[in-house]
């Protein structure tokens, strides 16, 4: 299509967006629930501008973007990779353990934060026992823990989901949450 056939509706007048790329100072992490100073700016994907990343989001950043961080590599940039600090927390769900042991109690997956810590529940409750919420880092060690009666674990993992954010479910936990049955 000819650009002349175009109208001005169509046609942008405006300069493509040109990400600013490398270390930053003194500026927040870009992702939502992160409180920690971003170190290294990206180009971002979904609305074609740029991010500010903290160490560990910058990490998940090059987990997901291969092809996008092999490309800012090549810039005549400091390198990302000397900012990119995985630190104790997790990447992807595939790296959680299904199942872990907490006090000697079987704890079950349920999510991955967004903050990188994983959450699990009690995986052997009665009917009248507490169930139990941990969250761990990647060396399996308890970073929080609630305990509440069964009724109320819904709730628990609402709070979770608003306040702390969820970026990955297991897959089974997902399907408990939204009335499927569960294959454990």
């Amino acid at each position: 299509m000819s650009r002349s056939d175009r109208g001005p509706w169509e046609i942008s007048g405006g300069a493509p967006l040109e990400p600013d790329i490398g270390p930053v100072d003194d500026v927040d992490c870009g992702s939502g629930h992160c409180d920690r100073d971003a170190v290294y700016r990206v180009a971002w994907p979904n609305f074609g501008g740029d991010e500010a990343l903290c160490e560990w989001h910058l990490c998940r950043f090059r987990h997901q973007h291969t092809e996008i961080w092999d490309q800012m590599r090549a810039l005549d940039a400091p390198n990302p990779d000397t900012f990119a600090v995985r630190g104790q927390r997790f990447i992807s769900l595939d790296e959680v353990p299904e199942e872990i042991a907490v006090d000697d109690d079987r704890m079950r997956r349920v999510a991955l934060g967004d903050d990188g810590l994983a959450l699990f529940e009690s995986a052997d409750v009665g009917p009248g026992d507490p169930v139990r919420f941990v969250t761990v880092d990647r060396r399996l060690d308890v970073d929080g823990s609630i305990e509440v009666a069964r009724g109320k674990a819904g709730s628990v993992v609402a709070w979770y989901r608003d306040h702390e954010g969820v970026y990955e479910w297991d897959p089974e936990a997902k399907a408990a949450l939204h009335g499927g049955e569960s294959a454990r």
